[in-house]
């Protein structure tokens, strides 16, 4: 079962990404000559305009996909202090995608974003006292940080608080909570948090042990693209790929 939920780059063509569903980025559209015009308002110093040409790049929408010219762009945008862009540099420099990976500087990028607000900075800085990367493993620290991001709504900080619940990392183990966490999350479409609520039904964690249950959760989140809930519907199903009833 996968542990953690971290945040990818989050974009919206020409405003602000909405508060924890910014997990994931929209992807910037636009015609030869509307791009034209974007480029000619993002050299005027527009951020929200220099912002969206940074995702075409990121992307390769109408243009050739230029990890290294989305982080030009992006930092044009975060020196007029667009928090997306900032957060986004952030995941860059985490990922390593235009330039060489720096866990330092992802998070030093990320507690720029984070202090104004940035809920998926927030979980991403929980995330990485998590894992500990570029940093000493530190679950209080990286529950205050998810929690941080919770507040505001963001469903893979809630689903990272319930990891933290149910493996019992700086916390006292606590599968109801957990579990209380996932279904909050999950409410919102997570699928991360289905194939976690999907695990606990399959193997009894802190709930009766119920198959028909655990696959109804794997399925909702296999059909999100959730390649781990598919691989346990198929080893429930004995390989078959046929979704079974389980008494």
């Amino acid at each position: 079962m996968k542990l953690l939920v971290y945040c990818t780059i989050a974009v919206l063509v020409f405003a602000v990404p909405a508060p924890g569903l910014s997990q994931n980025f929209q992807k910037a559209d636009a015609s030869p000559a509307i791009s034209a015009r974007m480029n000619a308002d993002a050299n005027s110093g527009d951020s929200a305009r220099q912002y969206v040409i940074a995702m075409q790049y990121y992307y390769g929408r109408d243009v050739g996909r230029d990890y290294a010219e989305a982080l030009k762009w992006l930092g044009l945008a975060a020196e007029k202090g667009h928090v997306d862009a900032t957060y986004a540099i952030g995941f860059m420099y985490q990922k390593g995608q235009g330039v060489a990976q720096d866990y330092a500087d992802a998070l030093r990028w990320y507690r720029l974003a984070a202090e104004k607000g940035n809920d998926n900075a927030q979980n991403q800085i929980g995330y990485m006292y998590h894992h500990g990367w570029g940093v000493q493993t530190d679950y209080a620290e990286a529950m205050k940080w998810y929690r941080l991001a919770a507040a505001k709504g963001n469903y893979a900080a809630e689903d990272n608080i319930g990891v933290l619940y149910e493996h019992g990392h700086g916390v006292e183990q606590d599968y109801a909570e957990a579990m209380r966490w996932y279904l909050i999350s999950a409410a919102k479409g997570n699928g991360e948090a289905e194939l976690n609520i999907g695990n606990f039904y399959q193997h009894g964690l802190g709930v009766e042990r119920d198959l028909n249950k655990a696959m109804k959760w794997l399925q909702s989140a296999a059909s999100k693209g959730n390649a781990e809930a598919a691989q346990k519907i198929r080893a429930i199903n004995g390989g078959s790929g046929q979704v079974a009833q389980h008494e």
